[in-house]
C-alpha cells in the first residue's frame, strides 16, 4: 500500500479534493491530507474518513513564515515516510515540493488547478507567478493539469518534466443521493427563509469573494438586465472572501439591493443548486470549476465567462452559454435568454448532465491519477537513489 500525502494551502480547498481522495483510498492508497486550518469545515469533513494533518501556511508570499512552513512539512514528511507527495494550489505547490525533495520522497507530483499566471494579468504578477512555477518544477517528477489548455504552457516552462492531463470531475453517485434527499418541503422552506416569492426566478453564483471571480462584472450585467425590464428574479451570492465589503457597496451603488443577496459561505450548497433556475460564474480564469460541474450534474443550465477552464467544461448553446469576458451587455442578454426560458433552460441542463456523465466524473480522474502514479513510481525511485548516492 503506497502512503500518499496530498498538500494544499488551506482547508478551504478540501472540498475540491476529498471525493477523489476517498476513491483513491478505495483503490488501496493510504491517503493523508495536509493543509493549514484556514477555512476548515468540520461538519463537511465528518463525512470523510481521511487522515488530516494541519501545518500553518499562508496564501500570500511571506518569506520567514514560508520557511517555517517548509521546516514543519519536512519534519512531518520525515516522520510519516510518504511514498508519494502530491501538491495542489500555488503556495503549497511550491513549499510542499521543496520539502518533499529535501526529504528524498520517492515520487513528487504537482497538480495545477489552473495556472496562477494568465493572459490579462499584471506584468509583474504574471512574471512572479511564472517564475515560482518554474522554480517549483525543479523539485518534482511530474506535473498534472486539470485543464487541457494549460498543458502547453507547462511543457514550455518545465521542459523535460512528465506532464499529464488529470482533468476534474464529480462523484455522481454522491451527488445523485444528495439531490434525491432534498425534498420539495425543504426547498419551499428555503424560499421562505430567503424571502423569495414563488414566482421569482433564482440565479445562483457560488464563488469566493475575491478578485479573480470578478463579481463586479456579474453585477454590471445584472444591472443591465434590470434596466431592460427583466426584474422578476433574485440573485444569490454564496461565498465569503476579502471583497465582501466592496461587493456590498457595489450592490448599493448599482441599486440592486432588491435583486442581489449575499448569503455567505454555505457548507451544503446543494439545496441552493436545486432551488436555482440558473447557475452563473463570471471569473477571469478557472481550473475546471466545481460549482459548474455540480450544477450540470444537477441538470441545471449554466452561464459563464468564456475563459480558461470554463470553456473546456461549458459547451456554448448546448449545455449553457459562454459570454466574452467583461462584455456586460452580452452577459445581460445571456441571462435574459436562459433565466426566463424554462424549456430551453431544461434542455441545456439535460445536455449538461450527459456531458458530466461522459467526461467529468471523479472515477475517470482517479483512474488517470492511479495510472500515472504506477507509470512513474518505479523509474523515479531508481533515479532518486542515483541522485542522492
Amino acid at each position: 500500500m503506497s502512503k500518499v500525502a496530498h498538500i494544499c494551502t488551506s482547508s478551504s480547498s478540501h472540498k475540491i479534493l476529498v471525493d477523489k481522495l476517498m476513491l483513491m483510498k478505495q483503490r488501496g492508497y493510504d491517503i493523508h491530507l495536509i493543509s493549514s486550518q484556514e477555512g476548515y469545515d468540520e461538519e463537511m469533513m465528518k463525512q470523510y474518513t481521511l487522515k488530516l494533518k494541519f501545518v500553518p501556511m499562508n496564501r500570500s508570499i511571506r518569506p520567514f513564515q514560508d520557511l517555517r512552513s517548509i521546516y514543519r512539512l519536512i519534519r512531518l514528511i520525515k516522520l510519516e515516510r510518504y511514498d508519494i507527495v502530491h501538491t495542489h494550489t500555488a503556495k503549497a505547490g511550491l513549499i510542499g515540493r521543496i520539502a518533499a525533495w529535501i526529504t528524498r520522497t520517492p515520487l513528487i507530483v504537482h497538480t495545477t488547478h489552473g495556472l496562477p499566471f494568465y493572459e490579462g494579468q499584471g506584468a509583474l504578477k504574471n512574471w512572479m507567478y511564472r517564475t515560482l512555477e518554474i522554480v517549483g518544477s525543479f523539485f518534482c517528477d511530474a506535473i498534472a493539469s486539470q485543464n487541457k489548455e494549460d498543458i502547453v504552457k507547462i511543457k514550455d516552462f518545465a521542459p523535460g518534466k512528465r506532464v499529464f492531463y488529470e482533468g476534474n470531475g464529480v462523484d455522481l453517485d454522491h451527488l445523485d443521493r444528495r439531490k434525491a434527499s432534498i425534498t420539495r418541503e425543504e426547498l419551499q422552506k428555503l424560499r421562505y427563509d430567503l424571502q423569495i416569492d414563488s414566482s421569482k426566478k433564482v440565479l445562483l453564483v457560488a464563488a469566493r469573494l475575491e478578485p479573480v471571480k470578478n463579481h463586479s462584472f456579474l453585477l454590471a450585467g445584472i444591472q443591465q438586465l434590470v434596466q431592460s425590464g427583466k426584474t422578476n428574479f433574485v440573485c444569490l451570492l454564496a461565498g465569503k472572501g476579502p471583497l465582501e465589503s466592496q461587493i456590498r457597496a457595489e450592490i448599493s451603488a448599482f441599486g440592486l439591493e432588491e435583486y442581489v443577496r449575499l448569503i455567505g459561505h454555505q457548507s451544503d450548497i446543494y439545496p441552493y443548486i436545486q432551488l436555482a433556475d440558473l447557475i452563473s460564474l463570471t471569473s477571469e480564469k478557472e481550473g475546471i470549476p466545481r460549482i459548474i460541474m455540480e450544477a450540470m450534474a444537477f441538470s441545471k443550465p449554466v452561464i459563464a465567462s468564456d475563459v480558461l477552464g470554463t470553456r473546456e467544461l461549458v459547451q456554448h448553446m448546448n449545455t449553457g452559454l459562454l459570454v466574452p469576458y467583461l462584455q456586460e451587455k452580452e452577459l445581460a442578454n445571456a441571462l435574459k435568454q436562459v433565466l426566463f426560458n424554462d424549456e430551453w433552460g431544461k434542455l441545456l441542463g439535460q445536455n449538461g448532465r450527459k456531458v458530466i456523465e461522459r467526461e467529468f466524473t471523479e472515477e475517470a480522474v482517479t483512474q488517470r491519477i492511479d495510472h500515472y502514479y504506477r507509470q512513474l513510481n518505479g523509474g523515479v525511485v531508481v533515479k532518486r537513489q542515483i541522485e542522492f548516492s
